[in-house]
């Protein structure tokens, strides 16, 4: 019965995150049509990284962390009504931080966009990018509304707002592309407002539910709240986890930005193609699954926690592996579909290709890092995670400065990326089964070699049917087309690979289509 229903809200978060996912492919080839790979663009996307940063600092990752086990244990233990007391004094003071952050990030931010923008020369794109970096700070303040609102809804079994809510940024982001960037100067500046806009859309959405859920705003700030104490003694470790996660990600820009002017975005580009696969897929499987996590760890079942990790990390790499073959194998015609036109030209999409092939090696590591790292919040461990991102960071940072230097320039970068999340994850498996137990090896280790012998004749498929097309030079719509072609067969032949190899999965899907056929 719990699988099912973590089936089912997965179902939900996964369907929500693929309409995010697409709408945010809409608004990333309308960005690139208007405004290409430029450094002007690179100031732009250092300027939305900065309180993207913080949010995953403040809301996402510490507040998140650390809250969602200690509600969840207040629910479980003590019953609605104390749970969302607790609830009521959390975003009270989550209200000031992020009011305080904000005003504090408005203030100094030239010296901010200069710190991550170190190797910016150009004092004009500086100062761009200080402007935009003041507009779009504020951003800051609505999405850490939504993340407070994910971890009560989700411990609610509420997750279509929270996954939908960035479906509304995107929204925003069109709208600031294609009609603010009109009415101002500088057309960058219109994209920024968008963002804004797309904040506010995102919080609007979550009122109707936390309603729903039984949530009444009423500020009361008390640190002495039992709850509070709690949060804070994790939430501690939990930032500095997350700040060695984010400095990671703010030294891999301070080292794009001594590269060629579009690096960045280049950069960026492929990130988005990335955390698709990782938003859609894994990202949902993770919301799902802490609460869940949360839930039978407060009852110390062990064996209860191991089987729901079993079973998420199968369900995560029976769909990374495959998308991440893929995007190796078709990375050209799919950023060349995707992005190559106006502004973004073939050697844009080649750049961007070249990064994407290098991020994609580390996939399938990153997916069963999102799905173990969960694990240890569930048993109210933020320590061990800051251990392993701070090794994840060493090797991050000085394998990308070196590899930078190489032929790869760019790509290096997310090469490092993908070894030092690997090393990660294996530190973190590690550890995590020396805390509840070792998992039998077989249900996992037989799994994984099925998906990359299936994965291994997909790629066989795609590479014999892209090899027909022209990707930088054909008409868009033969590109467009062969894309199609190529993932729609592509993804048969991983699936019929998958059925004739008699993977669990599967027999799993086939049963459930057999199932809503025989309703009809």
């Amino acid at each position: 019965m719990v699988a099912q229903s973590m089936l089912r809200s997965a179902g939900v978060v996964m369907l929500s995150t693929l309409t995010s996912r697409v709408m945010g492919f809409v608004r990333d080839m309308i960005v690139a049509a208007c405004f290409g790979a430029s450094a002007s663009l690179d100031g732009f996307f250092i300027a939305f990284r900065i309180p993207n940063l913080l949010r995953r600092l403040v809301a996402e990752g510490a507040l998140t962390i650390s809250f969602i086990p200690i509600y969840t244990e207040y629910l479980v233990k003590k019953g609605d009504g104390e749970g969302l007391e607790l609830a009521q004094k959390t975003l009270s003071i989550l209200l000031v931080v992020l009011a305080t952050l904000c005003a504090l990030g408005v203030f100094f931010s030239p010296e901010i966009v200069r710190l991550f923008a170190y190797g910016f020369t150009d004092e004009a794109v500086l100062a761009l990018t200080t402007d935009l970096n003041r507009i779009m700070f504020p951003y800051l303040f609505f999405v850490g509304l939504v993340a407070f609102a994910m971890g009560v809804l989700n411990s609610h079994g509420y997750f279509f707002a929270p996954a939908f809510s960035p479906v509304l940024l995107n929204v925003g982001f069109i709208i600031g592309a294609l009609f603010f960037r009109d009415l101002f100067d500088e057309p960058l500046h219109g994209l920024a407002w968008g963002v804004i806009l797309g904040g506010v859309l995102q919080v609007v959405l979550q009122i109707p539910y936390m309603v729903k859920s039984g949530f009444r705003m009423r500020f009361s700030i008390d640190f002495n709240h039992p709850g509070i104490r709690s949060i804070f003694r994790l939430i501690a470790p939990a930032v500095f986890g997350i700040a060695i996660y984010q400095i990671n990600i703010f030294m891999s820009t301070v080292l794009a930005s001594m590269l060629a002017p579009g690096s960045i975005s280049y950069l960026y580009y492929s990130d988005r193609l990335t955390e698709m696969v990782l938003g859609i897929f894994i990202i949902s499987i993770g919301n799902v699954i802490l609460p869940e996590m949360s839930r039978v760890s407060a009852k110390d079942d062990f064996e209860a926690l191991k089987s729901i990790y079993v079973r998420s990390v199968r369900a995560a790499l029976f769909l990374a592996v495959p998308a991440a073959a893929a995007l190796m194998a078709a990375g050209l015609p799919i950023v060349s579909v995707l992005f190559m036109r106006g502004a973004f030209t073939a050697y844009h999409a080649e750049m961007t290709a070249r990064a994407l092939f290098c991020a994609s090696i580390g996939i399938a590591s990153v997916a069963v890092l999102r799905i173990t790292t969960p694990t240890f919040y569930s048993l109210k461990d933020t320590r061990t995670p800051v251990v392993t991102s701070a090794v994840s960071f060493v090797i991050n940072i000085s394998l990308g400065y070196v590899l930078m230097q190489t032929a790869l320039a760019h790509a290096g970068l997310s090469l490092a990326n993908s070894i030092s999340g690997t090393v990660q994850m294996g530190l973190l498996l590690w550890w995590l089964f020396r805390k509840i137990g070792a998992v039998a090896a077989r249900p996992l280790i037989v799994p994984v070699i099925k998906y990359c012998l299936a994965s291994g004749a997909m790629v066989g498929v795609i590479l014999l049917v892209a090899g027909i097309v022209d990707w930088t030079g054909d008409p868009f719509i033969r590109r467009a087309l062969f894309l199609i072609i190529v993932v729609a067969s592509g993804g048969a032949v991983y699936l019929l690979a998958c059925l004739a190899l008699g993977v669990e999965e599967m027999r799993y899907i086939i049963d459930k289509m057999r199932s809503v056929a025989g309703r009809r």
